[in-house]
């Protein structure tokens, strides 16, 4: 009997390890297989981690557009969180090594709250910054957004040399990282409602390059349909280091790599059968001051491409009227300039080399090698300086200064002519916002090794939203203020409205003042309107070959710009000096 009892007891007890309750989903595509997580709030919910959406980007497929994955036989076993792409990292990692991730990397991750009814859910589709140079979409999770009944989808996308190469012709096109994207969104419109979401409330959410990549989606035709809204932080399509100058320059990184230069396809080829690290060590190359400029491989406009992300730059497209209109939200924090100001703010050996060689480093800090002539480097260097700094030194005394103006060039400036460019040509609402609430820890925290407050940091507003390693809120007002963020992005994915306290303004495209929403802390939210955001009018006043004359006269600025044009250079100076003698003297 006792022998029966234990068999019995064996019995039970094997049967309930054989028992699998994992979710599962079956798509057209196949049978997906998930796992269980738990929530901030102790919840229970489905994710779905390394689903492939298009078939790996290696050996023939390197430097080309992604194809769409091919349906699988058996049970896709879901629960791989390790994926990312290969990249050039801006830290080494712990064994001191700067390229980190695998070619074969596209793949997206899916969390789904248990649902208590079959009300389809809003998706956040979750689209990771880095410069188009690093990062992963597992580096933010989804522990607090699922305690809010939406989907979270998040991604990887091929990146720096290997997603954004491009020799400006057919043979490479460039903006595959972009490309990527897109279908994965497709992928996602196709069969998110098995997964009990909704393909109709899709709502583009990213940071940095993501955030640009947010906007970009609203320029390109292959992106059209398949979302609903967008959000971005931090980045849009019109910032200077989101517009790659000289790709096919930078494609004569065959030199570097010892393949041919003579034939642009011969190149390529020696390039898909060179090893991938090779490629991405090579990067570093086109960063010449600290890994600055931070983006030398990213989107490009694919002229004579046969199916281009966009064949024009993104002002170009905007003024042609030929974008997806739909709601958008975008904004910046109080110090964008800690991304990259952080890395060496409290470093007075580095300080003093940039206060030092401040007209050689500016062009690559700054990012106009490329948009400014050379012979007007320094000079544009000099104005610069002087319209922050005056002659003061550039030091730890004064480093918020600098971080301020590598702020108003990097993010600020050119964040609220994206605003404005897109609400003059949409019928949908645009809106702004500022961010200033200081967390008990930072972005910067890791970006300086430090604890020191030095502001509000690139990421800090999203770093609330999404479970990360930066900043876990632990404080009341932390707590609150990310609640208040979270009810934000998901007003705007179940209704394409944001909500934050008092009425937000829409953007006004040829108002003087321009409007925003300032979230100062947990409700802490206030109205207020700038005739000079981000410094705007100094900007303006640098002849950056940005593309800026095209819109300008569509949305009045000319009527704001009180500074002069300092594309009015000494030479030319000079030139108007000698023509004004030769006419005195006739």
């Amino acid at each position: 009997m006792e022998a029966l009892n234990v068999f019995l007891i064996i019995l039970i007890v094997g049967s309930c390890f054989c028992q699998d309750d994992s979710p599962k989903v079956s798509t057209p595509l196949g049978k997906i297989k998930g796992h269980y997580k738990i929530s901030n709030q102790g919840k229970q919910f489905e994710a779905y981690e390394g689903i492939p959406y298009a078939l790996p980007p290696i050996a023939e497929r390197r430097f080309q557009p992604p194809v769409p994955v091919k349906p699988w036989k058996n049970e896709l076993i879901a629960n791989n969180s390790n994926y990312s792409c290969m990249q050039h990292r801006r830290v080494p990692n712990a064994q001191g090594d700067f390229v980190s991730g695998d070619e074969d990397c596209l793949y997206l991750n899916i969390y789904v709250p248990i649902r208590k009814t079959n009300e389809s859910l809003p998706i956040i589709f979750w689209i990771h910054g880095g410069a188009f140079q690093y990062g992963t979409g597992l580096r933010f999770g989804p522990k607090y957004l699922t305690d809010y009944n939406v989907i979270l989808v998040t991604i990887n996308y091929r990146l720096g040399v290997l997603g954004f190469l491009s020799t400006e012709d057919q043979v490479v096109s460039g903006n595959m990282g972009l490309k990527d994207q897109s279908v994965a969104l497709r992928w996602i419109s196709d069969n998110i409602k098995y997964f009990g979401g909704d393909p109709k409330k899709v709502t583009l959410t990213g940071l940095s390059a993501g955030g640009a990549s947010v906007h970009y989606h609203y320029l390109s035709p292959m992106s059209a349909g398949l979302f609903s809204s967008g959000i971005s932080h931090s980045g849009t399509s019109f910032n200077c280091w989101t517009q790659t100058e000289n790709s096919r320059e930078k494609a004569l990184l065959a030199e570097l790599v010892n393949c041919p230069t003579f034939d642009i396809r011969e190149m390529i080829k020696c390039f898909q059968n060179r090893p991938a690290r090779i490629l991405v060590t090579a990067e570093a190359e086109f960063m010449p001051w600290r890994l600055n400029p931070f983006t030398p491989f990213g989107p490009v406009a694919e002229r004579d491409a046969v199916n281009p992300f966009i064949d024009r730059s993104p002002i170009e497209i905007i003024n042609s009227g030929d974008v997806q209109d739909l709601p958008w939200v975008t904004g910046i924090t109080s110090e964008e300039g800690l991304y990259p100001v952080a890395e060496f703010a409290l470093n007075d050996e580095v300080l003093k080399e940039l206060d030092k060689d401040w007209e050689s480093i500016a062009p690559y800090l700054l990012d106009y090698y490329y948009t400014i002539p050379k012979y007007e480097h320094a000079y544009v260097a000099r104005v610069i300086r002087e319209h922050y700094f005056g002659n003061k030194t550039i030091n730890k005394e004064n480093v918020s200064t600098l971080i301020q103006l590598v702020g108003d060039r990097i993010f600020g400036a050119d964040a609220e002519k994206a605003a404005r460019a897109q609400a003059y040509v949409n019928k949908n609402p645009v809106w702004f916002f500022y961010y200033s609430h200081r967390a008990s820890h930072s972005v910067s925290d890791s970006l300086s090794n430090s604890s020191k407050n030095l502001g509000v940091c690139h990421g800090d507003d999203t770093s609330l939203i999404l479970e990360n390693r930066h900043i876990i809120p632990t404080r009341k007002p932390d707590i609150d203020m990310q609640k208040d963020l979270i009810k934000f992005w998901v007003t705007v994915a179940r209704t394409g409205i944001p909500k934050f306290g008092p009425k937000w303004l829409q953007v006004n495209p040829v108002k003087l003042n321009f409007d925003y929403l300032h979230i100062a802390g947990p409700g802490n939210f206030k109205t207020k309107a700038s005739p000079n955001f981000g410094q705007r009018i100094f900007w303006q006043s640098i002849n950056f070959d940005e593309n800026w004359e095209i819109i300008k006269h569509h949305l009045g600025y000319p009527a704001w710009n009180s500074s002069p044009d300092i594309s009015v250079n000494c030479i030319t100076l000079t030139v108007m000096g000698i023509i004004a003698l030769y006419f005195a003297n006739i």
